[in-house]
């Protein structure tokens, strides 16, 4: 029997049957046999989400030879993708064709069906989550039926398809909008926290893409300020002075020396403020960069964590933001960063956490050292859940969060509508796992 876990392995599952189908029949005869035996199933991407949002231990099932781009159409700027294929394959392809995503996250080594079943979002707020760049879906049914979906055919159901967590049926390709290639401009600076707090709206309007990185128990942060530019030629030669700096500084000091000291933190807890302090300082330097624009969305989130990530109304924000620190006078021993995004109100998903409202993104994270287990993170994410649904924050479908379903009927308009169209396509909720049980 495999044993299947994500990247931060804080949940794994043992699946009966995996499987990795390689064509369209294959998959419609798997579906076949899972609908005689009424299995539970699920299909996993990189898994890279720290919940156990895409776990079975029933049937599990990957669509990594489901990896091809079908079309590049240069002129609509519109891209056909299957659903395997990943964002890392879409930045190396796409500038060949003077294209690229007009939005990421922090990782690329995700696939493109992950990403729009669960929001994926960057930060800009002018800009909205992956999802709703989405132009059509092909999604075969638990019956076997292969259908192409778009807005014009069905608006509500096409609003559910373009974040459905997995529920609606196992997606074969998408159809997404993209952007003329562009490239980025970093400013990056060392910004107090409170000096965030009282300009907020200056600074998350002040570029196209901006976000803010907090080191609890300081009022220190590190804000990213990028904009967009036209392509131009780059450089990437450096001396070896330069290579043996970056190793010292990014892989010896910022990632094997803190893990190092966030893993003697476990046993001295009281440790984690002063190595908030010195990291703080230590990338809190100014620094100005151009590239292209995928390598300045992504950047490395260093070893293995505990995440938790809310997206709280704009305009409650500052408030959200300020209760959280002061929740720091009893939980002394948060890890930094604290990640702060922003992203436009949304339309085109009814499930994405930006719907209807401008939205501030949150995200907490608790260090794994090693891959030391332990629930010293517990009692500040307990708080910081409390705080952000206070706030009518909403989790981020990829993340862990403690909320049933009579808290989304709150926190969603069109929360029923949505589960009276999944029960069409899966009356026997073979596509509901342990994880979205409480939901649905």
């Amino acid at each position: 029997m495999t044993e299947y876990w994500n990247w931060a392995r804080t949940f794994h599952c043992r699946p009966r049957l995996y499987a990795e189908p390689k064509s369209i029949d294959s998959l419609r005869s798997l579906l076949a046999d899972i609908n005689e035996t009424k299995s539970k199933i699920r299909v996993i991407g990189c898994g890279h989400s720290p919940s156990s949002l895409a776990m079975s231990n029933e049937v599990l099932i990957s669509m990594k030879y489901f990896n091809k781009i079908l079309e590049i159409n240069e002129k609509d700027m519109q891209i056909h993708c299957e659903s395997g294929v990943l964002i890392r394959t879409l930045n190396e392809t796409l500038p060949q064709h003077n294209l690229c995503l007009p939005v990421q996250g922090s990782v690329n080594y995700l696939t493109l069906g992950g990403v729009i079943s669960t929001a994926t979002h960057g930060s800009g707020i002018q800009y909205g989550s992956i999802s709703s760049y989405v132009r059509s879906v092909t999604l075969m049914k638990l019956n076997g039926d292969l259908q192409e979906y778009c807005l014009e055919d069905d608006e509500d159901l096409f609003r559910c398809l373009t974040c459905a967590l997995g529920t609606f049926g196992i997606i074969i390709s998408v159809r997404l909008q993209v952007s003329p290639l562009f490239y980025m401009e970093l400013n990056q600076y060392s910004l107090e926290f409170h000096s965030l707090l009282n300009a907020l709206p200056s600074h998350y309007s002040s570029s196209d893409h901006f976000r803010y990185m907090w080191y609890p128990h300081t009022n220190s942060g590190v804000a990213y300020h990028l904009t967009r530019i036209n392509p131009r030629p780059i450089s990437h030669k450096t001396s070896v002075f330069s290579r043996i700096f970056a190793w010292f500084r990014y892989s010896l000091i910022g990632h094997h020396l803190c893990e190092f000291f966030f893993y003697l933190s476990l046993y001295v807890p009281s440790l984690v403020r002063p190595i908030n302090k010195f990291y703080a300082k230590l990338d809190g330097k100014s620094q100005h960069k151009i590239d292209r624009c995928d390598k300045l969305f992504n950047f490395d989130c260093l070893f293995r964590q505990y995440a938790s990530e809310w997206a709280v109304p704009l305009d409650q924000a500052v408030s959200c933001l300020t209760e959280l620190q002061q929740s720091m006078e009893v939980h002394r021993n948060v890890h930094f960063p604290i990640e702060i995004r922003f992203s436009k109100a949304e339309d085109l998903s009814f499930l994405s956490p930006a719907y209807g409202r401008q939205t501030c993104w949150i995200n907490t994270v608790a260090y794994r050292p090693y891959g030391v287990d332990h629930s010293l993170h517990r009692g500040f994410f307990q708080a910081f859940e409390k705080i952000c649904l206070k706030h009518n924050g909403r989790p981020h479908w990829a993340k862990e969060h403690p909320l049933k379903q009579e808290d989304f009927v709150q926190l969603y308009p069109h929360w029923n509508l949505f589960q009276k169209k999944r029960q069409e396509f899966d009356q026997n909720n073979l596509l509901i796992n342990d994880c979205l049980q409480n939901i649905f």
